[in-house]
């Protein structure tokens, strides 16, 4: 009888640790998926059936934070095992019910890592419940919070808290045109959860005649270094929305976009009647 293999999926942009547990996992007879960052992590969901998800907290481009979510509230979190991990797991423990994972493991030195993985898949491979809250976060070893990396997490957090709280929507895009991330605002004003707009082509909030202004200033504000910004009117669910495109610069490299969309105000002279 044809046992179907087991499948897992491994997320972290750390390119070595990616090889390490894949590695372990190939060795209890998975076959496993690799994603170096949480946008590919996505495209490999929405591709492929997976048994259990392996992610750091720490990812590019889609966060691990955000990744977690899209995860629960796209699939319910009913398909598979969710396992997070990271270096900075103990400075996060305040906050790990926000994620949403199953499971939290504390990376540490690889041969402790080795032990605590191997026990911590055998334990899930026997079919056990579910641990109890106080058993879910698995550390290697006696694992102290370090200052430094807590004023990281802290700034990191900030930055995210205050684009949130910004009142215009702000949608960061990929270079290859996928939405990356949309704060709250925007997601209000096209009318879309989250997991519905993480890595779908910008293109598609707009209607085909906008979609092309929008494709235009893409184009525009990366080749042309002297246009700061690309502006035009859209309508998105029957409101006049003020678009305003810019290039993302990364060390003298165009890594992305940023869309900023603004309701018109009534009575605005420059904005196109509905």
């Amino acid at each position: 009888m044809n046992v179907m293999q087991k499948k897992a999926l491994v997320v972290d942009n750390d390119f070595f640790f990616v090889e390490f547990l894949s590695e372990l996992l190939a060795k209890r007879g998975y076959r496993v998926l690799k994603a170096y960052d949480g946008k590919q992590g996505i495209a490999r969901l929405e591709k492929d059936i997976v048994d259990i998800l392996f992610a750091d907290l720490i990812l590019p481009k889609v966060d691990g934070r955000q990744f977690f979510k899209f995860v629960r509230n796209k699939y319910n979190g009913n398909h598979f095992t969710m396992v997070a991990l990271s270096g900075t797991m103990i400075e996060q423990l305040g906050s790990l019910h926000e994620i949403g994972a199953d499971y939290y493991i504390a990376k540490g030195p690889i041969d402790q890592l080795t032990i605590k993985l191997n026990e911590f898949m055998a334990e899930m491979e026997s079919g056990s419940p579910l641990p109890r809250s106080d058993k879910k976060v698995l550390a290697t070893g006696n694992v102290y919070p370090r200052r430094d990396a807590m004023e990281l997490m802290n700034s990191l957090l900030f930055h995210q808290a205050m684009i949130e709280a910004v009142t215009v929507g702000i949608i960061t895009v990929d270079d290859d045109t996928r939405i990356l991330n949309a704060n709250r605002a925007a997601l209000e004003i096209i009318g879309a959860r989250s997991v519905d707009v993480l890595n779908r082509p910008v293109g598609d909030l707009f209607a085909p005649e906008e979609r092309a202004e929008l494709i235009a200033g893409l184009k525009q504000v990366r080749r042309q270094r002297e246009s700061d910004n690309f502006s035009f009117y859209a309508t998105l669910r029957s409101r006049v929305v003020g678009t305003s495109v810019a290039a993302i610069n990364l060390k003298d490299d165009y890594v992305g976009w940023v869309v900023v969309l603004e309701p018109a105000w009534q009575g605005d002279a420059k904005a196109p009647s509905n």
